[in-house]
């Protein structure tokens, strides 16, 4: 069964709609599929936005789950591959979703890894905005709610 998974808590950047207890910068708001797109059409859809968003992409993964359509893929970045995973729920009328680097660097002699900064969030961005698809911005409201 395919899910989409937290963000581990050594990668920074890790964007993903599935958050991590305390790592409230992993938060993210899911894709809303318009009404009038079939679940089929909406993960087309997505294909054809990573391609078009997306450097030297490699799909791993593109199956039917009992949680929706899985889509896996591994792209160029910043530090290496990164790997981008969508579940297409339609029942639910959304995309999950989680972006991560496969490459954590860490600077000796802290134990701090360096990140791909905000460049998880950029492509997922990307991809939301070729697609045209609303995603609400909860960590906007979450941080509103906390001020």
């Amino acid at each position: 069964m395919r899910k989409i998974r937290t963000c581990p808590s050594a990668n920074p950047g890790c964007v993903c709609t599935n958050p991590t207890v305390g790592a409230s910068s992993s938060v993210a708001s899911p894709l809303i599929i318009p009404e009038s797109t079939s679940a089929d059409a909406a993960a087309q859809l997505l294909r054809q936005a990573i391609l078009k968003t997306q450097k030297n992409v490699s799909f791993n993964i593109d199956q039917q789950t009992p949680h929706g359509h899985y889509i896996q893929a591994e792209v160029d970045g910043g530090f290496g591959r990164d790997v981008m995973e969508f579940l297409v729920k339609k029942d639910a009328g959304v995309v999950a979703y989680r972006c991560v680097a496969t490459k954590v660097t860490f600077v000796y002699p802290f134990t701090t890894a360096i990140g791909d900064s905000r460049g998880q969030e950029q492509r997922v961005a990307a991809v939301a905005q070729e697609l045209g698809w609303y995603a609400p911005d909860i960590r906007s409201s979450v941080d509103d709610v906390a001020t």
